[in-house]
């Protein structure tokens, strides 16, 4: 790949520069491991010497001059020294400054680690006595020549030790490199695999361009599978790897199989010494884990290189050694189970059905859905029968393999005959009896196969009445009240997803009441959540949501998919609230919570979608669309219609219309599940395709007739919304009189915001518009104040108000620039301050608190043109102080 446009490390670069043009010191020395970026930076740093005054002078040096004297600098030597040459390195420094042809000289030195002693030497010399300024990169971890060191350990120049890429800086770089903006799921991976590495990603999103996984989906950048080990990057990584002694090797491939691996068992494995080596060498690394000490691989891609170049007996052999450890230790661990298990099936072993079962409930719990359905279809193999059968499909479930999951639960093939009385003849006859189960499974399997089906047939085949009807024939049949608690449940749950806050809320009440503490309370609460949330009480919500996710390390090992849910409920309900710190705080949980999820599944999804909410509601639509994308464009997952339907909203308010129709009919032919709430998001987002399009008033019309079924169907927080958005489109006549009622049906301040924006715009209230404004802005909902603002301005324009009209049209205007490009109707006909190159200068510089003579001291300008043209800048903004600038130029670049 070519070298690809600077991008990103904004901050880096700007103390770079600083210090390089510091007048207290003669330069910079730009220190960091190996590819991280430290000779790009000192390219862009160097091109601020690019006055006349000073001379560039490249001094590169190499590993194969590092012997030789003066290596690094012969290219700027004469052919041959003088003959009688007494002071050689007087002589290197003239010939060096020379090239500088009466300009200061700033030195290049690029890998100063790299000088040979006289080289060094020279350079330091330059730096001391000719006052020659330096820019130098050099590689932490090596060793360095004294002048070298001596650069900064005497303050000739200050060192900067530079770090790897943030996920920002990654994010800059590849869109800048790619020509286009990734999403944000592929900036995480590449940032994941590389750990910020800027050699390593160039290398690795070359390989994955030419393989084809990194490729333009809708408009983004998307990984769309694993990046290969192109030839080139397991030339890097080997080279950064460099020659292991046999020992050494063993110690990277054991950890590389069987990361995270104790230090005690790495040492029975191999020895001290090759354990020395390897972390000498930067390959491993030890961090603690309690009252043990385990080893982790310096970087993933090293591991990724040894995978893929140990041989498969060597593979298996290296399986069979771990597994062997871990038993001989007593497996005590919470976790060892599971990897006993994993390095058994990967030695070749076969493990019985019950070891496996285990393990995969221990896979699901750390969110691992790849391998949970490993172990989950190994043991169905095995012979582990209903009781695998069911695990297994619930884990598909929520994977979003419903199709598969729904063979596993009814197709006979599915089912090993290993005569077991629960064998391939039971779950077909499974819907067709009576009780909703064969009669040879006891009454607690009974209950759990129909709850199984029962989840399969709502949420993965969109069956609800089949589920329902299900559920119904079961409880008839029960005895045992802890079974019939737990259809109860089930009936709660769909209540709760199906936004109906008044059953849900009933059935919740009676079962907590009856419900013991434990796995079971929490699913209970759980909806509880939910529907307290649809229902308008949303600090409820909340605080239900977080006392459950509170002792999460109690129930998540038995019930892990409650995790997502109760987070999103938390982030949902901080939506309908304003609470745009509640969404944040719930976002970042459940992020946490799911950090170590493998494979796509429910979980990923809900993430993505209070990310992308909470992106939109700060009116930061581009942003969603980024972390939306991924999840929007899944190409297996069968119910992602509710992050489509939020891709779409955003695409609306961007005014991309036909994009935004585009991906909501997608929408609605994927999400499995149209009975739940995911219908009332879409009803939303028909409203502003509307408004894209152009047509305003079919929006409005939209939007009061959903508010009207919202109302019947008693959901407040929809209706509010829904009405707001009318108003928000012109429609606040038709929408006042319900909105001066809601906020008695429904809590937090946002639904107040819009009642008196209802008033505002009715009244033709411009002040009291610009108030709803500084309300929506003191939220963060940066596009609602941006539309009341501009709404304020049309009105004050109206009533002649003409300075007034212009400096909230300057206030529209400023907060729209930070609604990365939505185009909504409010926002119409907004333009720039017309505001002259000068004016504009003058204006920043005063904004920062400059006086007027401080301005036309740096400026040579005269105080009284400096004050004229403040006040043409205040004419032409409608503002009337500094204060107000500030708040004009606040956020940009």
């Amino acid at each position: 790949m070519a070298m690809w446009p600077f991008a990103g490390r904004r901050d880096d670069l700007a103390r770079l520069v600083r210090l390089a043009h510091d007048g207290t010191a003669h330069g910079v020395v730009i220190a960091g491991p190996a590819g991280v970026g430290k000779s790009r930076l000192a390219t862009e740093v160097l091109r601020t010497f690019g006055s006349s005054a000073y001379a560039v002078i490249p001094i590169r040096a190499t590993r194969a001059a590092g012997g030789i004297p003066y290596g690094a600098l012969a290219r700027l030597l004469p052919p041959e020294a003088p003959p009688g040459l007494v002071n050689p390195l007087r002589w290197a420094a003239d010939a060096v400054r020379a090239h500088a042809g009466g300009r200061r000289p700033v030195l290049a030195v690029d890998d100063a680690h790299l000088l040979d002693g006289p080289s060094a030497a020279a350079v330091h010399h330059l730096v001391t006595v000719e006052r020659a300024l330096i820019v130098a990169t050099l590689r932490t971890g090596e060793p360095a020549p004294d002048s070298v060191t001596a650069l900064w350990r005497d303050g000739l120049a200050t060192r900067a030790d530079i770090g790897p890429l943030t996920l920002g800086d990654s994010a800059a770089i590849l869109t800048a490199a790619l020509g286009g903006r990734p999403d944000d799921a592929t900036v995480r991976r590449l940032g994941t695999a590389t750990e910020g590495n800027a050699l390593l990603l160039h290398e690795l999103v070359g390989a994955a361009r030419e393989a084809g996984t990194l490729r333009q989906v809708r408009g983004m950048w998307q990984l769309t599978g694993e990046p290969p080990l192109a030839p080139r990057l397991t030339e890097l990584v080997g080279e950064r790897i460099g020659a292991l002694s046999r020992e050494a090797g063993a110690v990277l491939e054991l950890t590389a199989f069987g990361e995270p691996i104790s230090l005690a068992a790495l040492l029975e494995l191999t020895s001290a010494e090759a354990v020395e080596q390897a972390e000498g060498r930067g390959l491993i690394r030890m961090t603690g884990d309690g009252r043990r000490v385990v080893v982790r691989l310096g970087h993933p891609l090293y591991g990724e290189v040894a995978r893929a170049g140990c041989p498969p007996l060597r593979r298996r052999n290296r399986y069979a050694t771990l597994a062997g450890a871990l038993e001989r230790s007593g497996a005590r661990r919470r976790d060892d189970l599971l990897r006993l298990t994993v390095w058994q099936l990967e030695s070749g072993r076969q493990a019985p059905a019950g070891p496996l079962l285990s393990a995969c409930r221990l896979a699901w719990a750390t969110h691992d859905y790849t391998l949970a359905i490993r172990l989950g279809r190994a043991a169905l193999a095995a012979g582990g029968g209903v009781e695998a059968a069911i695990l297994l499909a619930t884990v598909l479930d929520y994977a979003q393999f419903p199709d598969e999951a729904h063979a596993v639960l009814t197709s006979p093939q599915t089912w090993p005959r290993t005569g077991s009385p629960y064998g391939a003849e039971v779950l077909p006859e499974a819907a067709d009896t009576a009780a909703g189960w064969d009669s040879r499974l006891d009454e607690s399997t009974g209950t759990r196969l129909a709850l199984a089906r029962a989840s399969n047939l709502a949420w993965g085949m969109n069956r609800l009445d089949e589920a329902l009807d299900l559920l119904d024939r079961t409880e008839a049949a029960l005895g045992d009240p802890a079974s019939r608690r737990q259809i109860a449940m089930r009936r709660l749950d769909l209540a709760s997803s199906a936004a109906k806050p008044r059953t849900a809320l009933g059935l919740g009440a009676e079962l907590l009441r009856a419900v013991p503490a434990g796995p079971q309370r929490i699913q209970t609460l759980k909806a509880q959540a939910l529907a307290l949330c649809y229902a308008g009480r949303t600090g409820e919500a909340v605080s239900v949501a977080r006392q459950a996710l509170t002792d999460a390390g109690s129930w998540q090992d038995s019930i892990p998919a409650m995790v997502s849910p109760l987070h999103s409920a938390w982030s949902m309900a901080g939506l309908f609230a304003g609470d745009l710190p509640a969404m944040e705080e719930a976002a970042g949980s459940m992020e946490e919570a799911v950090a170590a999820q493998r494979g796509w599944s429910l979980g990923e999804g809900s993430l993505a979608l209070a990310k992308g909410h909470l992106a939109t509601a700060r009116g930061q639509v581009q942003t969603a669309l980024g972390v939306l994308h991924d999840a929007a464009h899944h190409p297996t997952a069968l119910t992602v219609g509710g992050c489509m339907g939020a891709y779409a909203a955003a695409q609306a308010l961007l005014g991309d219309a036909e994009g935004a129709q585009g991906t909501l009919d997608d929408a609605l032919a994927r999400n499995r599940a149209t009975w739940t709430g995911f219908t009332r998001w879409v009803s939303l987002t028909r409203v502003w395709v509307a408004a894209a399009y152009g047509d305003t008033g079919a929006a409005v019309e939209l939007a009061l007739a959903f508010a009207e079924e919202c109302r019947a169907a008693e959901l407040p927080g929809f209706e509010f919304v829904a009405l707001h958005d009318a108003v928000r489109l012109g429609g606040a006549a038709h929408a006042l009189a319900r909105l001066e009622e809601l906020p008695a049906l429904h809590d937090g301040r946002r639904v107040l915001l819009a009642r008196d924006h209802a008033r505002a715009a009715v009244a033709g209230d411009g002040a009291a518009l610009l108030a709803v404004a500084d309300g929506f802005e003191e939220l963060g909902m940066i596009l609602h104040a941006a539309e009341a603002a501009a709404q304020a301005a049309h009105r004050l324009r109206k009533d002649g108000s003409e300075r007034a009209a212009l400096a909230a049209t300057t206030r529209a205007w400023t907060l729209a620039r930070r609604c990365e490009g939505a185009r909504t109707p409010a926002l119409h006909g907004l333009s720039a301050p017309e505001l002259t190159a000068r004016q504009l200068e003058i204006a920043q510089l005063a904004m920062h608190g400059l006086s007027n003579r401080d301005i036309a001291d740096r400026l040579v300008l005269s105080i009284r043109t400096v004050g004229n043209h403040l006040r043409a800048v205040y004419e032409r903004t409608g503002l009337s102080d500094r204060a107000e600038l500030r708040r004009l130029f606040d956020g940009t670049d």
